[in-house]
């Protein structure tokens, strides 16, 4: 059975890049899974051997510990722009999202408008 060792959805193509040439330098055999044209299936990078599945993840751990260190925090306003990029490259997505969370707020304040 196959071991899913990096989840590639939210994650830059530059970054995905990195973690597949880590895994092809300590040559763990891994396949690639997308998540398909309406973004419903799991996008990762999987192992089938358990063994080296282990050593895939403590590779990947000890790479992202490194990423981390050379991170600095993001304001909002950068975050912002950073999801109105994410909406226009996957506009079906931000839409329902955006229906979702009307949805859910709209039922959540229901109740206190029918008081008035």
């Amino acid at each position: 059975m196959a071991t899913l060792v990096f989840r590639l959805k939210y994650v830059p193509e530059e970054e995905a890049d990195d973690i597949r040439q880590l895994l092809f330098d300590n040559d763990i055999a891994f396949y690639e899974t997308s998540a398909g044209r309406w973004q419903i299936s799991m996008a990762g990078l999987w192992v089938k051997d358990k063994e080296q599945a282990t050593k895939a993840i403590a590779l990947i751990r000890e790479d992202q510990h490194k990423r981390a260190q050379t991170m600095r925090p993001i304001s909002l306003g950068q975050w912002v722009l950073g999801y109105l990029q994410h909406a226009k490259e996957n506009p079906a997505e931000a839409f329902f999202t955006l229906i979702a969370v009307i949805l859910i707020l709209g039922l959540s304040i229901l109740p206190f408008t029918l008081w008035l």
